[in-house]
């Protein structure tokens, strides 16, 4: 059996006979004003809080895209813990601004990376959905000549992928940004699917053709929440505007009727 969790924007925590797996772990989650405006650091504090109620052994890290909400807290993590890395050229750069290069498995897409405990994840390419005024926000690469503290708009997405996360005897998709390359799923399947929301419906074929495609057996969504405010276990997360969930459960439900939809709470612990 494997328990995650949903911690917060993309962020995952998959537990599994007593070894940890980190997708995109987000945990400082600044105020809007200094997000926009100012430099950002992460906040080591709320950060070591978080990793005090982990249950297990953290045992690897996978980042899907290099954005602020997805990769802020990474050195920190690193720093605590010499656990593989995986991940694009660009989060490879951040961890060299940070002073920590080297601990990166840089990938490409298409790679299949072995994980301790028996677990492995394919990164599939993918591409950044369409937020605001239908853009990609911060696109390219994160720029090797920055100087610490960056500012959120220094954070770009780098090489977006779909990890695809084989543990026990259950494969996980992550798809942390509402877009797909369809030539580059073809051929992939999971049982649980963890489907970001918010942008869903500037994709066509995104709650159509994606769960076409790859199958799933449940589908969780998630990253709806409004990440710019602190979060803590015993909060209701704070949601983002106009992210229209019940339309998306809708077109969702009728895209793959026989699906489960479950979805969760932030730091709420799904079993599989």
């Amino acid at each position: 059996m494997v328990e995650v969790r949903w911690t917060g924007a993309a962020g995952l925590e998959f537990v599994h006979e007593g070894q940890v797996i980190l997708i995109d772990p987000y945990h400082s989650r600044p105020g809007k004003f200094q997000g926009f405006f100012r430099h950002v650091n992460p906040k080591t504090e709320v950060i070591n809080k978080y990793l005090a109620s982990l249950t297990g052994k953290l045992s690897a890290i996978i980042v899907g895209h290099t954005h602020l909400d997805h990769a802020l807290d990474i050195p920190v993590f690193a720093k605590h813990f010499d656990v593989p890395l995986v991940g694009s050229s660009s989060l490879e750069t951040l961890m060299g601004i940070h002073g920590v290069s080297g601990r990166v498995t840089v990938c490409k897409g298409r790679e299949r990376v072995e994980l301790p405990g028996g677990a492995a994840v394919s990164m599939i390419p993918s591409i950044h959905g369409l937020v605001a005024l239908g853009r990609t926000p911060y696109a390219g690469e994160i720029d090797p000549e920055g100087r610490l503290p960056l500012k959120a708009s220094e954070y770009r997405h780098g090489t977006v992928f779909i990890p695809k996360l084989e543990i026990g005897r259950t494969v996980f998709m992550h798809v942390g940004s509402a877009n797909f390359i369809e030539s580059e799923l073809e051929g992939h399947y999971c049982d649980v699917l963890f489907m970001c929301v918010p942008g869903w419906k500037n994709i066509p074929g995104y709650t159509t053709r994606l769960l076409q495609i790859v199958k799933p057996k449940v589908i969780v969504p998630f990253h709806y929440d409004d990440f710019s405010t602190p979060m803590s276990p015993d909060m209701k997360a704070p949601t983002l505007p106009l992210r229209d969930m019940p339309g998306f459960l809708k077109r969702v439900s009728q895209s793959v009727p026989d699906a489960e939809i479950r979805v969760a709470r932030i730091f709420e612990s799904l079993s599989f």
